[in-house]
């Protein structure tokens, strides 16, 4: 459970203001209130914008930051390996709250970053010895 903690921890400060807003339209859509989406239509275009920009320095500073903190090569690796997995799933989460009716005629869905790129991406960010 530690890890999983810690790797929340560690996905927070590039990402947050996904995790955030996945969390909260999930709530939503669980209850029923999917069509208080629309409101949200600023928001999403900022974090589809905000993800697509900076989505490589950020993965690409949060692998040198665990490897350095971590002189373990196993424990460090297995942190990374946890923390693009968990980005992943809360992509994948995040194009799921996208396709609902409220969001999909959103211009800004077109600069979405494909998921199966990437997970291609995220593959060579993968340490392996």
């Amino acid at each position: 459970m530690f890890l999983q903690e810690f790797i929340e921890e560690l996905l927070s400060p590039p990402f947050g203001g996904l995790v955030a807003f996945v969390k909260e339209a999930e709530a939503l859509i669980e209850r029923g209130q999917a069509e208080r989406l629309r409101g949200e239509e600023a928001r999403v275009t900022q974090l589809i914008r905000g993800f697509g920009s900076s989505w490589k320095s950020s993965v690409e500073s949060l692998s040198q930051d665990v490897m350095r903190s971590f002189t373990n090569f196993k424990n460090g690796t297995s942190i990374i390996q946890g923390a693009l997995t968990q980005l992943i799933q809360l992509y994948h989460r995040f194009h799921r709250v996208l396709s609902q009716p409220q969001l999909r005629a959103l211009p800004a869905r077109a600069e979405l970053i494909n998921i199966h790129h990437l997970m291609v991406e995220l593959k060579k960010h993968k340490p392996n010895f």
